[in-house]
């Protein structure tokens, strides 16, 4: 099942992606922007603040009536916010706030419509080996990632994960809508 597996494939690599930068995050906040316990207290609470905003926006809103749209309008706009954190002055803090709190929003929403689109697409007796493989795979890159993230920032910076990060999702999200398997992900459950 074409669609299904290039759809798993950019979930892995966002965790893949995204899991160095959250695990840099504290060090990007003291070394690049200057901040202390106070500042990562700040961007952690508005990536949070984001989080539930970005929730409540998808349950009430629902997302479009392609739900594969919807996760990738906002892959597209998440791999953006992270890229705009990564290429932010040292003097940009406030910015990487609002830069935080967007990808924090935009988290559940691409989460939230890829879980309900494979939902619809996938026959109820077989979604729990599935999603069972999904979670393991994606999980499998978090630690894969990490092994990567120190090196990359030690040798060239520790923007470096947020940049190449949001670039490359931002990217995954944009090809998605050029693939016929992935936008009729949700078609292929209704027959």
């Amino acid at each position: 099942w074409r669609g299904l597996t290039i759809v798993l494939a950019m979930v892995m690599g966002i965790n893949f992606l995204f899991t160095p930068a959250a695990a840099l995050l504290p060090l990007l906040v003291r070394e690049h922007f200057g901040q202390g316990a106070g500042g990562f207290a700040l961007l952690s609470a508005a990536a949070s603040a984001g989080t539930l905003g970005g929730g409540v926006l998808l349950g009430v809103w629902g997302g479009f009536r392609n739900r594969i749209a919807t996760a990738l309008s906002a892959l597209v706009l998440l791999g953006l916010a992270m890229l705009v954190v990564g290429l932010l002055p040292p003097s940009g803090f406030v910015a990487a706030l609002v830069g935080m709190a967007v990808a924090g929003g935009l988290s559940p929403i691409v989460n939230g419509s890829f879980g309900a689109a494979l939902q619809a697409a996938i026959a109820p007796e077989m979604q729990g080996r599935v999603f069972a493989f999904i979670l393991s795979a994606a999980s499998a890159m978090s630690p894969l990632g990490l092994v990567l993230a120190g090196p990359l920032a030690d040798a060239f910076s520790l923007q470096l994960p947020f940049v190449l990060g949001g670039a490359l999702c931002a990217a995954m999200g944009a090809l998605g809508f050029a693939l016929p398997a992935v936008m009729g992900l949700e078609g292929r459950g209704e027959r």
